[in-house]
């Protein structure tokens, strides 16, 4: 294979790491703050985008007025989530607040074909066409859209970043992941913290389910299922105890797949994942991660 075709193909996928980078981010926020993996992530992005595409192809509404209904309904959905069942369960621990979330897929998977069908929606991408262009001789071309959703997921992710380093709420988010206790100790009111990391975890969640399916085309309720899991994943590779480190992992995940698809198609999945394994074995606490040591 050829540079060009590598490059080529890294620029194909890019928007899928934007896409990742910003489920990934949701997972993130939630495990920080309130000490748990929501598996229910997916499922709360995938109600948000449903409600875009049935607003906007079946009632005839404004595009982006239905898009940000279906953010606004998953940013509602997580604060609900938080306050009124994980809340609730304060006091069992993580593998319980799991199951909690586990029930919610069941849930919500059972209610999304109720309410909105069971017969995939269209949604059609916000720009048509490549851009063609040259580097050192090499002819590459990136779709339009994709390069709408790499915008739009660094802009996204730069907002985030810098909301959690220079912002009241950034330096609560940071205190409550290092210690709920003694932020609460500080004055930090630790649930208004969890409550936002929750509705920012459904917000973004829906953001991406709207960016992959303005370039799949449709909309499914099956359809972030592979997200989450990459998600999880990047979040294991570059480790849970950053904030950079998942990021890092959602932009190998799917580029990597992509690459080594060009050798060996077949096996790409399995390969990607068991170098990721390896990686894991090597070092635990992910590619960024940090060991944290207690003292007692």
């Amino acid at each position: 294979m050829t540079l060009q075709s590598i490059i080529q193909t890294i620029l194909s996928n890019l928007h899928l790491a934007g896409i990742l980078a910003l489920a990934t981010m949701g997972i993130l926020l939630v495990f920080k703050t309130s000490f748990t993996t929501n598996f229910a992530q997916g499922m709360m992005a995938t109600i948000g985008v449903f409600t875009a595409a049935v607003l906007s192809t079946r009632l005839g509404v404004n595009r982006f007025v239905a898009i940000a209904a279906g953010i606004l309904l998953s940013f509602i959905i997580g604060i609900f989530i938080d306050t009124m069942i994980i809340r609730k369960a304060k006091n069992i621990n993580v593998i319980g607040k799991q199951m909690i979330t586990m029930g919610l897929v069941i849930v919500i998977t059972a209610i999304l074909p109720l309410v909105f069908g069971t017969i995939p929606l269209q949604f059609g991408r916000f720009f048509e066409g490549n851009l063609n262009f040259s580097i050192a001789g090499m002819n590459l071309f990136i779709t339009k859209n994709g390069l709408f959703i790499i915008l739009t997921s660094a802009t996204i992710l730069g907002a985030i970043y810098a909301a959690l380093n220079f912002t009241k709420w950034g330096l609560g988010v940071r205190a409550t992941a290092a210690s709920e206790t003694v932020a609460a100790m500080m004055g930090i009111n630790t649930r208004v913290i969890t409550a936002m990391s929750w509705s920012l975890a459904g917000a973004l969640g829906a953001t991406a389910a709207i960016l992959l399916a303005s370039q799949t085309g449709s909309v499914e309720s099956t359809m972030m299922i592979s997200t989450q899991v990459n998600g999880f994943l990047a979040s294991v590779l570059g480790g849970f105890s950053s904030f950079y480190g998942p990021l890092v992992g959602a932009v190998i995940i799917p580029i990597g797949k992509a690459v080594i698809a060009i050798y060996n198609s077949m096996w790409s999945g399995v390969i990607l994942y068991s170098l990721v394994l390896l990686a894991v074995l090597i070092k635990p606490v992910g590619l960024f991660g940090k060991k944290i040591s207690k003292k007692v």
